[in-house]
């Protein structure tokens, strides 16, 4: 006997066949979607799988707004999951066969049933999963990138009254407020340890190393060398920039600057660029053969990827790293900017997205296949590393139903947040 859950909508009754029925969840914390169209709202994650969600009355035209105590009916086919946003749910119904009629040129709805004095609408599950897929084509995907050869991307930090960087390939990710943990009988340039998600991590003292005094050290850096993390702590963190090799004004070796792979000169701003593995070495932080052996069978096990976090109007955002040229604030928000002699064309993603203007100063300069191009942001956030089991690949409704879903890449699912990846190409097509 075919089994149905009955559903309100606008104070009306209609029905969803139980086998496509999941669960059913109360208010949930939807993450918006950039642009959506009408009906896919955002998505939501449920017990750390990303699942899109649908307004289901402005599916089916129905008029109506969603109510504040609202249910989400988790809804499967074929593997894939879609949520649908429904006033309430009433209660699950046996119904005998020959209460079950079929409709006929209907767009959304499957059959009508009669069951408890009641007539229901059958809402077509498969009309519900197929979201102008029909019409969807997939372009290839496989450009190439124009090729920065000789850039070297690093990261900007302030110590004292003195710049600093290091390569952002060592850089893992950035803690803002870190939380040290002081452990007796440590060396004098070992700060204490913090703990990130479950792993202790010791920290080196960059005062103790370059003898600053009475700093006030706020951010934090983890860095790999040699398949070890440490952190560095610095007073602030400035921003990423590309450089050219030959920039690099390297220094004669000696025992007081064997620290520095060279100096910098970046817009009359001096940089020093430290040498990790040297720093490494000489504080006599050495690494047995076997646990970096094992640290590399880790790394193999479990690769990931280094993203550049951003927001627009307090959603996450993120680009792959290696798309990133530099992140630059600019001192009037303009189509065009001039970067170090260079023009460059900006590209406002609220307006993109929300279609509202960004009084913003802060752009992200991005690597394009024929041209470098700005991405006005709301606020650069952070450098965040993602295993590879976080990165989901965007459901498919949401890429083909969503004004904003062809210029989405990926979600990274960090259970407690989930940020939208962008594909930059996607947006200057």
């Amino acid at each position: 006997m075919p089994q149905y859950i009955t559903i309100i909508l606008n104070k009306e009754k209609y029905a969803l066949n139980m086998e496509n029925v999941q669960e059913v969840i109360k208010k949930y914390n939807i993450v918006k979607i950039p642009g959506a169209d009408d009906y896919i709202i955002g998505i939501i994650n449920l017990r750390d799988k990303t699942i899109p969600i649908m307004n289901l009355k402005n599916k089916l035209n129905l008029k109506g707004v969603i109510t504040d105590d609202y249910k989400i009916v988790i809804l499967t086919k074929k593997g894939n999951k879609l949520g649908v946003i429904v006033d309430d749910t009433t209660e699950i119904i046996n119904v005998e066969k020959q209460n079950i009629e079929k409709l006929k040129n209907s767009e959304f709805y499957s059959n009508v049933i009669r069951a408890n004095n009641n007539v229901y609408k059958v809402i077509d599950i498969d009309k519900i999963f197929d979201i102008n897929l029909k019409n969807l084509v997939e372009k290839d995907e496989k450009d190439k990138e124009k090729i920065h050869e000789n850039l070297i991307q690093i990261l900007k930090f302030k110590l004292g009254n003195e710049i600093m960087a290091i390569p952002v390939e060592n850089v893992q990710e950035i803690v803002k407020k870190p939380e040290i943990y002081t452990v007796p009988d440590m060396p004098e340039f070992i700060k204490g340890v913090t703990s990130l998600r479950g792993e202790i991590i010791q920290i080196i003292d960059l005062n103790s190393i370059f003898k600053k005094r009475d700093i006030n050290l706020k951010e934090l850096i983890i860095t790999k060398i040699n398949g070890i993390k440490f952190g560095l702590h610095v007073e602030e963190i400035k921003n990423i920039v590309s450089i050219k090799e030959e920039d690099i004004n390297k220094l004669p070796i000696t025992s007081k600057n064997s620290k520095i792979i060279g100096v910098i000169n970046l817009r009359d701003e001096i940089i020093a660029l430290l040498n990790l593995e040297k720093i490494f070495d000489e504080l006599g932080l050495t690494i047995k053969e076997d646990l970096l052996k094992e640290e590399k069978i880790i790394e193999k096990s479990e690769e990931s990827k280094l993203y550049l976090i951003f927001k627009l109007l307090k959603e996450h955002y993120a680009i792959e790293i290696e798309k990133v040229r530099e992140v630059t604030v600019v001192e009037k928000t303009t189509d065009v900017v001039n970067i170090r002699g260079e023009v460059i064309h900006l590209i406002d993603l609220n307006q993109i997205f929300y279609k509202k203007n960004n009084n913003s100063k802060n752009v992200v300069i991005i690597k394009g296949q024929n041209k470098d191009y700005g991405l006005i942001v709301d606020e650069v956030d952070e450098i965040k590393r993602a295993e590879i089991h976080e990165i989901e690949s965007v459901p498919e409704e949401i890429q083909s139903s969503t004004s904003s879903g062809k210029y989405l890449k990926n979600i990274i699912n960090k259970k407690d947040l989930l940020i939208f990846v962008l594909d930059p190409e996607k947006i200057t097509q």
